[in-house]
């Protein structure tokens, strides 16, 4: 649990969430969570059966070289998500996801993406560029990674692809990585379940 975590401020964004819910559901809007992920071509230990006194080695790579990605999953349509992956997740890999976003919804009366505060989404040239377009970024409050439903897709995205397998290169772990958003209505079962819109908050002062 975020040390910094602040209940009040969770419920008050969950109050402001309800109302931008029923204009979605009104169908005067879509929503959508946004957040930037860097899975590591590397080995993860996590378990594995093994008869008992013996050992089983992992194999590991020697490097740790990463596959940035910038997505927005919807809200409602879990298996719904736009994806750009860079070399760099900054201000220009964001614009590019928001305008994959507009080509999606071309009729949308307004385009919510909550997102978390990293300095990309508050960069000035963006803030301009989004003036007189319909996507409005709503923010997160600090240390709420509780109320981001893209981080459970994150999760999931480990528990599926990273941690189960060894890939010798980069190679084989990038097509692997990007090859699950391929994947995603196969996986449309789990999302559904994983993505649901209930929400558990935190509060770091009630535990010492």
């Amino acid at each position: 649990m975020p040390c910094a975590a602040n209940a009040a401020a969770q419920q008050a964004f969950l109050t402001d969430l309800a109302v931008l819910e029923a204009q979605v559901e009104a169908g005067g809007a879509v929503l959508y969570y946004a957040d930037a992920a860097h899975p590591t071509h590397n080995t993860r230990s996590t378990r594995a059966w093994c008869q008992v006194g013996e050992e089983r080695p992992l194999l590991t790579v020697s490097g740790s070289e990463r596959v940035n990605l910038n997505a927005a999953v919807n809200a409602y349509q879990p298996t719904q998500l736009l994806l750009d992956e860079t070399s760099r997740v900054d201000a220009q890999s964001t614009r590019r996801l928001y305008e994959r976003l507009l080509a999606a919804h071309p009729t949308a009366g307004t385009i919510y993406v909550i997102c978390d505060k990293a300095r990309y989404y508050k960069n000035k040239e963006l803030t301009q560029w989004l003036q007189g377009k319909p996507i409005v970024q709503v923010f997160l409050p600090p240390y709420s990674p509780n109320l981001d439903l893209i981080e459970r897709l994150w999760k999931y995205l480990r528990q599926k692809i990273i941690n189960t397998t060894f890939y010798r290169t980069k190679g084989q772990f990038r097509q692997a990585v990007l090859n699950f958003f391929t994947r995603l209505p196969e996986f449309e079962h789990d999302l559904v379940s994983l993505l649901t819109r209930k929400y558990h908050i935190l509060d770091s002062q009630l535990t010492s």
